[in-house]
């Protein structure tokens, strides 16, 4: 499977007492340089495209001013702008080359809507697991995810009575990865439980709170704006299970894992 790259275009470079050739040669610098890093995909402009790379060459004094502009193709806002200056063509290369090395080609901030199936579960007082289906907004900032997120787990039918409905909010911390990129970090929310095995049953106020600690990977998407993710979760769930031999209460200690997709 090919990893995804943002489609990317480049319109004519705007000039200001620049001859075309230092343009030509600045695009072609630049596309090279994106390219060795297997960073974008160049489409042509009118085509569908993730952003447009806007340059411009500005004659100043016994130099040219170089500055590039990322902006999005959808609403057309500057993502990011790089600025610099050349005195001979021979700085072209090491431009195209900053370029590349210091500025990535993603969104800012972006709103994502997933889905996800795996199991949640108890590791304490007793081993149990049931079926989840979660369903996920997210909010990606960089190294900062936010999420917000309702799993519900149902009853597994190897005869005990089991379901979780849980609604979370949660922060996390990603990692850069090239492919990969793991993230880590905490959350808490409602949830309602029911529960009874032959051992435990759930006391009379099955609504209670919960918190957790999540870590998982995010995969770069195939085709740049689909995001495969798998999060795992131990949880610690504030709502008593009843022993039935001894009428002794315990919280659960519980876990989830998920495999998700966004979009």
């Amino acid at each position: 499977m090919l990893w995804a790259k943002p489609n990317v275009c480049i319109p004519a470079v705007e000039l200001d007492g620049v001859h075309q050739d230092y343009a030509d040669k600045l695009v072609r610098l630049t596309k090279e340089s994106l390219t060795d890093k297997n960073e974008v995909r160049f489409v042509e402009c009118g085509t569908e495209s993730d952003f447009v790379l806007q340059i411009k060459m500005q004659s100043w004094e016994n130099g040219i001013v170089v500055v590039y502009s990322l902006l999005d193709s959808d609403d057309k806002d500057v993502i990011w702008t790089y600025k610099h200056m050349a005195y001979t063509p021979e700085d072209l290369a090491p431009i195209a080359d900053l370029v590349v090395n210091t500025k990535k080609f993603e969104r800012e901030g972006s709103f994502k809507l997933g889905v996800g199936l795996g199991a949640i579960g108890f590791a304490a007082p007793e081993f149990a697991a049931a079926p989840s289906v979660d369903l996920v907004a997210n909010y990606l900032r960089k190294n900062l995810l936010l999420s917000l997120d309702v799993n519900w787990g149902f009853d597994e039918g190897l005869g005990d009575d089991f379901s979780y409905l849980g609604a979370f909010l949660s922060a996390a911390y990603v990692f850069d990865g090239r492919t990969v990129s793991p993230f880590v970090g905490p959350g808490a929310g409602l949830i309602y439980l029911d529960y009874d095995s032959k051992k435990y049953k759930i006391d009379e106020a099955p609504e209670g709170f919960a918190f957790f600690l999540k870590t998982g990977v995010l995969f770069k998407p195939v085709d740049y704006k689909t995001v495969f993710a798998l999060d795992v979760r131990y949880l610690y769930n504030f709502c008593n299970l009843e022993k039935k031999s001894d009428d002794s209460y315990n919280n659960a200690h519980g876990w989830s894992a998920s495999v998700q997709v966004w979009w």
